[in-house]
């Protein structure tokens, strides 16, 4: 047997928090262009046409360098009296192209462009500068460099935020009487013997969501869930979470009843909403976007196809933010979700960072750089708000965290499949890191001027022609809904790249300071590559975070969240169902390591020598009390097929039968990770085999609590020892 430790190590290079991010002060760069003389093309040219000049402004440095006039209509004598504001890097050089046009119906045309170097400028005086163009049009400006004094609009710490610090508080003691009643006597006396419990869902596509669906309704039933401080999912289960935390009923409803309304939502294969018209609303909604100023990429239209697929039925569009009512009473626990910041020409596996989302804010605890959840998607630049854009819907998260299954839409293009048949294609248990390394080539380079360029989009009526030129509704059938993709996909070149299949998103570290932190001499030769993180660049790339390791372990590690049970259930693909279970956890432990993190010593092979293959495994450290403790659930058929619940026998041959099957080997590929089609059959038996796991560890879960209890109140007890003898101490010294 190989060893899964070793191999699985591999994966994750060393890395640690090696950078913190602060805030910077800019420039305030004022430009007025005031008006204009002599404006000409040439003696020929304004005898049959009168001029109809603009001004072009342009900063290659700054975050909004493009901006320009109005256009002043049949006039060599115009007067705009128009000011811009640029945000100006005070270390870099930052140099002003200004250019004279004249508008034409057909094309525009240029008259001339000058130069000028803004580091001549003195702070807080008023410059005042002719430009002049072909010898003869003149354009007279002002301008003003001053300090910007506006705060940050953004959080430097690695502190908790205020709402998540307040939300800890109120929830302790929620759970404090929840954990009193399940526990009874062994229960906590006070709300400081609560020990802190986080559930974590793996990625595994609609095979991690619904899988979820199950592991909620038991833990509820169990009362376990009302215990839980917070909860945590990655791909498939930040699907589920979002789904259930967006659910007009949620929190006063059971999850089984979201859970009945996300079967139906499923039951029907999203290939089929593509349709002309849902096409055609889409590309509209997503050339909008572009048109605004903001990056788009194929995880946008993904996000609306998975997004109408799972809150299908909603009134409004839900957003992340939103979910701050949801937690607001601390009646359930606190979600959070996570991407993967990535380069767009390296390996998550070489290089990656992780973005942690929650309803009140949204960053990197490795820069200790956090925005409002409403901000995300907005231009930044050293720390403040310089664009505002309406926050994203949760499709568009959605899209995000589930990115790497874009890798689907690309397969259906340039396969001669149905849908169903490319599903069972991909190898049924569908490892995305293996399947993403095959889609990427070197020749897959990004489009000349895409990254490099800050202008924002002018809105024009293109739009209409390009909807005008989609397919007609004609016929259902694959190669008909195939040509309408690829339409779509033609109306955005980006969209064809490798960089287009990852979210994009402005960068919001850009302009902020990095201050380097001391690193380990082991760690030294594998930090270079976090120390490139350019935080001039434009654009973030944000992709699933299963693309590193399969479960979200790294937003629960934080110190500031005191986890103490890890109740951690993985989804992951694996080739055989008895395959031994550990890979992602394996990769969450070096993860930790690396990071100066405590976390249990995962004996991976001796637990699977000593147990085999069963619902859930235990690993603690015996030896470090204060090291968390990890409940590992494993997706795996197997009491199940012998028990409708624990400790009760399936009787009937249709009780047996429904619960005959297998996971990882089916041969139609029903719970592959690439299938998003879950007739009701299949949904109910895997919702109910891991709503039957989760039962199982029950009693071990609530043993893990009263340990938990008892080390609290002797954690409390040695506490209070120590600060009676150094009151003892002081007393006898001023005795």
């Amino acid at each position: 047997m190989k060893d899964v430790r070793n191999d699985a190590y591999d994966q994750v290079d060393k890395r640690t928090l090696v950078e913190m991010a602060s805030y910077r002060q800019c420039l305030s760069l004022e430009i007025k262009v005031l008006c204009g003389r002599n404006v000409t093309l040439g003696y020929w040219n304004d005898k049959f046409d009168t001029p109809d000049p603009y001004v072009k402004l342009y900063i290659k440095t700054a975050p909004n360098g493009r901006r320009r006039t109005k256009i002043q209509n049949n006039t060599v004598n115009p007067t705009w009296d128009e000011v811009f504001h640029f945000l100006l890097d005070p270390e870099i050089e930052n140099t002003l192209e200004i250019t004279l046009m004249e508008a034409d119906p057909i094309s525009d045309d240029l008259v001339d462009s000058q130069t000028f170097d803004l580091s001549c400028l003195e702070l807080d005086k008023v410059y005042y500068k002719t430009f002049i163009f072909r010898q003869t049009s003149e354009v007279d400006v002002e301008m003003k460099v001053t300090f910007c004094s506006a705060p940050s609009d953004m959080r430097y710490s690695v502190d908790l935020c205020s709402d998540e610090s307040n939300f800890v508080e109120k929830r302790r003691h929620v759970v404090f009487k929840a954990m009193k009643k399940l526990l009874g006597r062994e229960g906590p006396k006070t709300p400081d013997e609560v020990p802190s419990i986080a559930v974590l869902g793996s990625g595994g596509g609609f095979r991690a969501m619904v899988s979820l669906s199950g592991v909620f309704c038991a833990l509820k039933d169990m009362g376990v869930l009302d215990c839980t401080m917070y909860t945590a999912g990655l791909s498939g289960s930040a699907w589920y979470l979002s789904t259930l935390y967006s659910h007009p009923d949620w929190p006063d409803a059971h999850p089984s009843k979201i859970r009945e309304d996300l079967k139906k939502n499923v039951e029907h294969n999203w290939w089929h909403l593509l349709t002309p018209s849902w096409l055609r609303r889409h590309l509209h909604i997503i050339r909008e976007k572009k048109s605004h100023g903001q990056p788009v990429s194929f995880t946008d239209f993904f996000g609306y196809l998975v997004g109408d697929t799972i809150l299908k039925d909603r009134e409004d569009v839900p957003k992340l933010s939103e979910q701050r009512l949801k937690v607001k009473e601390a009646m359930v626990p606190l979600p959070l979700y996570t991407c993967l910041h990535v380069k767009k020409d390296v390996s998550a596996q070489t290089f990656s960072e992780w973005l942690e989302f929650s309803p009140y804010e949204i960053g990197m605890a490795k820069y200790g750089t956090f925005m409002k959840t409403e901000h995300f998607g907005s231009k930044f630049f050293c720390g403040k708000l310089l664009l505002s854009y309406p926050e994203p819907p949760l499709t568009f998260l959605q899209g995000i965290w589930g990115s790497a299954f874009t890798i689907l839409l690309q397969r259906l293009l340039h396969e001669e499949q149905s849908p169903e048949e490319t599903v069972t294609s991909m190898r049924n248990t569908g490892d995305l890191r293996e399947e993403l390394h095959g889609m990427i080539h070197s020749e897959d380079v990004e489009p000349v001027g895409e990254e490099d360029s800050d202008e924002e989009d002018d809105a024009t009526d293109a739009s209409s022609k390009e909807e005008a030129s989609m397919p007609p509704d004609e016929s259902s059938d694959h190669s008909f809904r195939k040509r309408m993709l690829e339409t779509f996909v033609e109306k955005f070149n980006i969209l064809k790249t490798r960089a287009g299949r990852a979210g994009l998103v402005h960068n919001f570290l850009r302009g902020l300071q990095l201050m380097a932190a001391p690193v380990p001499s082991e760690m030294r030769d594998v930090t270079d590559a976090a120390d490139q993180m350019a935080t001039e660049a434009k654009r973030m790339y944000v992709v699933d975070s299963g693309l590193m390791f399969n479960s979200p372990y790294p937003l629960l590690l934080r110190p500031q969240r005191h986890v103490d049970i890890f109740l951690s259930f993985d989804f992951s693909a694996r080739d055989k169902d008895d395959e031994m279970p550990f890979k992602e956890l394996l990769l969450a432990e070096k993860w930790a390591r690396n990071n100066n993190i405590k976390f249990p010593p995962i004996n991976a092979k001796e637990q699977y020598k000593k147990y085999g293959m069963k619902e859930f495994y235990v690993f603690s450290d015996p030896e470090d009390p204060a090291c968390p403790v990890v409940v590992h659930f494993a997706l795996c058929n197997k009491t199940f097929k012998e028990q409708s619940r624990p400790g009760v026998p399936r009787k009937t041959t249709e009780e047996r039968n429904f619960a005959e099957f297998s996971v990882f080997e089916d041969p139609h590929g029903s719970y592959s990770t690439f299938n998003f089609h879950y007739p009701p059959k299949p949904f109910d038996r895997l919702a109910q085999l891991n709503e039957f796991n989760t039962l199982l560890g029950e009693q071990t879960i609530k043993d893990i609590m009263v340990e938990c209890v008892r080390k609290q109140r002797q954690g409390k007890a040695r506490n209070g020892k120590r600060r009676r003898s150094l009151l003892e101490k002081i007393t006898d010294f001023f005795s």
